[in-house]
């Protein structure tokens, strides 16, 4: 056997087992379409039963996509139009943790595909990018990003009107909405960065609650929403969407709003009011927000 051979080989036979996008025959192939490469909790849950592999939305005409028998996703709305031609009626499209079930199962039967909901613990995902978002509107790095190749002699005065309004996290007040695994997980977090966290549970507030949640000591529960939203510098929402919860920060709730607050909604779309709440980036009541969903995607491509 030649040097290059018997390199090859060596290459191919030590693949670990631990590789994510291995083939193992004869195990039906599962996509992941999701944004993290790391699957190694889903790797871990499908040990022995299906083989996983990533592909990324830059390689979905390999042919990869058609070929599984079942395909994971965080929501088939939020998919390309050209990732939704390569899925087949035959597949199994595994939803994990969609903000937007309603809109997702729509599209599923408009497309005649087998969707699932899947109720996946993803709370630390959830609280990770929630502390991202946070600190990206704080730092103003969703506009500073667009300038970073443009650094020469004297750029720092190009950018510096950019930088207006930058604050530090240190001393803030972040309200929580919601007694979610991932509402205390970024409690955990926030206070790690110095800053004063609130919480009001909204079925607590309703008399639905039968166990208190558990946040962090340094945490303080208030007894309204109203006054929540008051005190708070930096406003999370974590509340499944309900009846109640159903336009939960409305025009009425947001006028209670401390001016120059920041909000971040990773939950559903339908729990704010996105008419009010572009009225309110509008007038400047507030300083920003950032949403991982919207009821009307053109206003926040124009707004947000």
């Amino acid at each position: 056997m030649s040097r290059s051979s018997a390199t090859a080989s060596g290459a191919g036979a030590g693949r670990s087992s631990s590789d994510p996008n291995r083939m193992v025959p004869g195990l039906p192939l599962v996509i992941s379409l999701n944004c993290l490469e790391d699957l190694a909790p889903e790797q871990e849950a499908l040990a022995g039963v299906a083989s996983l592999h990533h592909v990324a939305l830059s390689s979905i005409s390999d042919g990869r996509i058609e070929s599984a028998a079942a395909v994971l996703l965080h929501s088939l709305a939020l998919l390309p139009r050209a990732a939704h031609r390569r899925l087949q009626p035959w597949q199994l499209i595994l939803c994990l943790g969609s903000t937007d079930r309603a809109a997702d199962s729509v599209l599923a039967a408009d497309l005649g595909l087998r969707l699932v909901h899947v109720d996946a613990g993803r709370a630390e995902e959830v609280a990770d990018t929630v502390m991202a978002l946070l600190l990206g509107l704080l730092r103003r790095t969703h506009l500073l990003s667009r300038y970073s190749s443009s650094i020469a002699s004297g750029w720092l005065g190009s950018i510096q009107p950019l930088c207006r309004g930058m604050r530090r996290c240190r001393g803030l007040v972040l309200g929580i909405v919601g007694r979610s695994a991932s509402a205390r997980l970024l409690a955990t977090r926030s206070i790690a960065f110095k800053m004063s966290v609130l919480y009001f549970d909204f079925h607590e507030g309703k008399g639905k609650s039968r166990v208190p949640p558990i946040f962090p000591p340094a945490a303080r529960r208030m007894d309204t929403l109203n006054d929540l939203l008051a005190a708070s510098d930096l406003i999370s929402l974590h509340c499944s969407l309900t009846d109640d919860t159903m336009h939960l920060l409305n025009a009425d709730r947001l006028r209670h709003i401390k001016p120059g607050a920041f909000i971040v909604n990773t939950g559903n779309s339908q729990l704010i009011d996105d008419c009010a709440l572009k009225q309110l980036l509008i007038d400047g009541a507030i300083a920003g927000c950032a949403l991982d969903g919207a009821e009307g995607p053109q206003w926040m491509e124009a707004w947000v």
